[in-house]
């Protein structure tokens, strides 16, 4: 069975972060205070994501 390289694992976490922080942001049933958030931790976790695509 293959094991996946570190470098994978934090990859598919940012994928994951990002994609959760956007799924958050547009869930009308949060406050608007928390979607904020949300939508800037997705932002802030797409800059880390492009960083680290540059480092790959």
């Amino acid at each position: 069975m293959a094991t996946e390289e570190p470098d994978d694992d934090t990859l598919f976490d940012l994928i994951g972060a990002v994609g959760a922080g956007i799924n958050a942001s547009k869930d009308e049933r949060l406050p608007l205070d928390v979607r904020e958030l949300a939508a800037d931790l997705a932002e802030n976790n797409t800059d880390k994501l492009d960083q680290f695509r540059k480092t790959a």
